[in-house]
């Protein structure tokens, strides 16, 4: 590392020289540049007393440029111009200074006489720092601490239109010194917005967090080691700390810390429970409890990238351990009865399994239209053990909202039955089929049994295999949906309901549950993204789920299946997977 050289301002032993005013002109480097409004009362003084001392200039060609005293200078100027006897030759130490040398002496002369502007202050360090000086060289010379070099060289760098704020008053002083932790494309914006009618720049007790991209993360807050992160940070050379200037980066390294503390936890046998920086932890509806007796582990994430981990805390009443609790229900009195735990939340809501079982219904009954002998055994077993709809009436297959109507308006599988309908009316002929149901089905909610010879006397003139094929329709038109018979028929039918559905927003406007959520973000996007969006919103892991099976700026997931529309299903969590169990057929 070079030294710089020392900062001398003055030659020692230098003498005064008389020097002709229309050879003087003021130097680019006279750190003054602001604030000249006292010239006229200067230059009365000097017209009634005299100059009462000498200029400090420096050879430049046939001229001398004025290193300190601008305004004396401009006060003999108007005075010359106006005649007064004795202005047009000035006393002057003539010294043949470099840059440097120049600017500090202009800059400690400047500040012990009429006070200068704050900016240009600033701006003449910055100036002594671009002729080489070190910040430790211009602090030992004007007798100050370097942190405090730092901050003046911190304020010079702002953008020309910020600085212009600050001295317009437009900014004050502590707007100013937090302006100097963003990059001048962030300075460039918030100048922009104060320029603008109607722009709309942030109030002061936000813009440390506007200038940072929206979030004030402190560097304290990281889990991970700091050199991992390769983003820019932000000193707060006026206040305490340092900030993260890229949250995407600081989230994408947090996340993985949070993940690996969390795994943790899970391995040394705790429940976790994870507070995403979107959900506030309610500590206050929290007590102790150890961790045999079903006290949890909480990692809740703050919105400025804190993490706190607790170890054996409950939900207050979620579950009391009465004495007698292996007991029969019969055994134990009535208090401890009223102490049970409330059933908890199901992994699908009402509306999201709903749709899966419509889903499936639609491939199972489709499958069935094509496994005559399998209907056949079902038509038996329901007519042995009994059924939901053999009174005898159509599933009507409701959906639970205008939106899930929607969606599953049109399946694909729908299509295939409904082909498979016009086979059957074409088999049972016109006459026959608008005798018999209403709804253009085989099957009619309608008790009354009139039609049954005339239907009877159709398939007395149908083959085997066409009557097998009309029995097959009409066992699948009655299977009733979400059943366990749904289920057992597509396992032993190998139905797979991507031949006729694929994965689609519906399914994923419908999932609420953020444990569900974020292992299906790891099967679609890989393990890596769901490590680094741990504690994302369910609407961005969603987004990056539906990117990766549209194959937009991810690797597409081709084939991907929810467990749920599995045969046989799967789930994502060890709780319950709707709130109510499934009836067997």
């Amino acid at each position: 590392m070079t030294e710089t050289t020392p900062i001398r301002a003055v030659k020692p032993g230098l003498k005064t020289q008389m020097v002709a005013l229309s050879k003087l002109t003021v130097s680019r480097l006279n750190v003054r540049k602001h604030g000249n409004t006292s010239v006229s009362t200067l230059a009365a003084s000097i017209a009634a007393k005299g100059l009462l001392q000498p200029l400090l200039v420096r050879p430049k060609g046939k001229e001398f440029e004025v290193i300190f005293g601008k305004r004396r200078t401009l006060a003999l100027k108007r005075l010359n111009a106006a005649d007064h006897p004795g202005t047009d030759q000035v006393p002057c130490i003539v010294n043949d200074m470099d840059d440097a040398a120049a600017i500090a002496a202009s800059l400690a002369e400047n500040i012990e006489r009429l006070p200068m502007d704050t900016m240009d202050q600033y701006e003449a360090f910055a100036a002594l720092a671009r002729q080489g000086q070190s910040e430790s060289d211009i602090a030992r010379h004007f007798g100050i601490t370097q942190q405090a070099v730092k901050r003046r060289l911190a304020i010079a760098r702002l953008i020309p239109d910020v600085r212009r704020l600050y001295r317009q008053g437009e900014i004050d002083d502590r707007e100013l010194h937090l302006l100097t932790l963003a990059p001048r494309q962030r300075q460039k914006a918030y100048a922009a917005l104060r320029a603008d009618p109607d722009g709309n720049p942030p109030p002061s007790w936000q813009l440390r967090a506007w200038l940072l991209g929206g979030a004030e993360i402190p560097t304290t807050a990281a889990l991970f080691p700091i050199e991992s992160y390769k983003a820019p940070i932000a000193a707060d050379l006026f206040g305490e700390g340092s900030y993260f200037a890229d949250p995407i980066e600081f989230w994408s390294l947090q996340n993985g810390a949070i993940a690996e503390r969390k795994a943790v936890l899970e391995a040394a046998g705790w429940t976790v429970e994870l507070f995403d920086p979107s959900t506030r932890f309610p500590h206050w509806q929290y007590e102790k409890r150890a961790r045999a007796k079903g006290g949890r582990a909480i990692i809740a994430v703050l919105p400025n990238g804190e993490v706190a981990i607790h170890k054996g805390l409950i939900r207050k009443g979620e579950r009391r351990r009465p004495k007698g609790e292996g007991k029969a229900p019969e055994a134990r009195d009535d208090a401890q009865v009223s102490q049970e735990v409330r059933p908890e939340r199901p992994e699908l809501s009402g509306p999201l399994s709903n749709y899966v079982e419509l889903v499936r219904h639609a491939a199972v009954r489709v499958a069935l239209t094509s496994a005559p002998q399998t209907a056949l055994r079902v038509a038996v077993a329901q007519l042995i053990a009994g059924s939901t709809h053999w009174r005898i009436e159509p599933e009507t297959r409701r959906p639970g909202s205008a939106a899930i109507g929607e969606a599953t308006a049109s399946l694909a599988a729908d299509t295939v039955f409904e082909t498979a309908h016009e086979e059957a009316r074409s088999l049972l002929g016109k006459k026959t089929v608008e005798a018999h149901a209403a709804a253009g089905g085989l099957v009619s909610h309608c008790y009354n049994t009139d039609r049954t010879p005339a239907v009877y006397a159709r398939l007395a003139e149908l083959s085997d295999a066409e009557v097998m094929k009309l029995l097959s329709l009409a066992v699948a038109e009655t299977l009733a949906v979400g059943t366990a018979l749904v289920d057992k028929l597509g396992a032993e039918l190998n139905v797979d309901v991507l031949t006729h559905w694929q994965p689609n927003d519906t399914l994923l406007s419908l999932i609420r549950d953020k444990e569900a959520l974020g292992t299906m973000l790891a099967e679609v996007a890989g393990e890596h993204a769901a490590y680094t969006h741990l504690t994302a919103t369910g609407a961005k892991k969603k987004q990056i789920i539906r990117m990766a099976l549209d194959g937009k700026g991810r690797i597409r997931k081709e084939g991907w299946k929810p467990r749920w529309m599995a045969f046989p299903q799967g789930q994502y969590t060890t709780r319950a997977l709707t709130a109510r169990g499934k009836s067997g057929a």
